[in-house]
């Protein structure tokens, strides 16, 4: 009787193992997680000098130079190349790595892959201080001005 009471007892209990669902896919935990995930961008990091290379005004308007806290963004995400985008004059975290900073949309980035962004050589050194890398990955999303800390410790990518 004791036998087939722990060989049941073995059966139930693989069998609830077995079933069982990571943390990142069940419920509320599961759900947070996704949520989180969605609202970086991930995508690579490129440098670009806005005078030489499309021109010291952007597709936004503003004009810029290697100094200028800008990026382009990737046109998947931009949209109509030919209008101003939605994108124009928002503020983006970009991080890589552990170095996080602020930079304003002002140009679109033809050649740019979707999630990806173009930035000055201001913003790429402030995040990587390798310029022979040529690209670096990055996360970002829309920056609400709520940490006033850029330089943050946060591994992102």
């Amino acid at each position: 009787m004791k036998v087939q009471f722990l060989f049941t007892l073995l059966v139930v209990l693989f069998a609830t193992i077995a079933s069982a669902k990571p943390l990142k896919a069940r419920g509320l935990a599961g759900d947070l997680v996704k949520t989180v995930k969605n609202l970086l961008h991930h995508g690579i990091g490129t440098f670009f000098d806005p005078e030489s290379e499309g021109g010291s005004q952007g597709a936004c308007g503003p004009y810029a130079d290697e100094n200028s806290q800008i990026v382009a963004m990737n046109a998947h995400q931009y949209g109509n190349l030919n209008k101003k985008s939605h994108w124009c004059g928002k503020k983006l975290k970009i991080c890589h790595k552990t170095k996080c900073t602020i930079a304003t949309v002002t140009d679109a980035c033809p050649g740019c892959d979707n999630g990806c962004l173009d930035l000055t050589p201001a913003v790429w050194g402030q995040l990587e201080s390798d310029y022979n890398k040529g690209v670096i990955p990055i996360a970002w999303d829309e920056w609400d001005g709520e940490d006033e800390d850029s330089d943050e410790d946060d591994e992102r990518t």
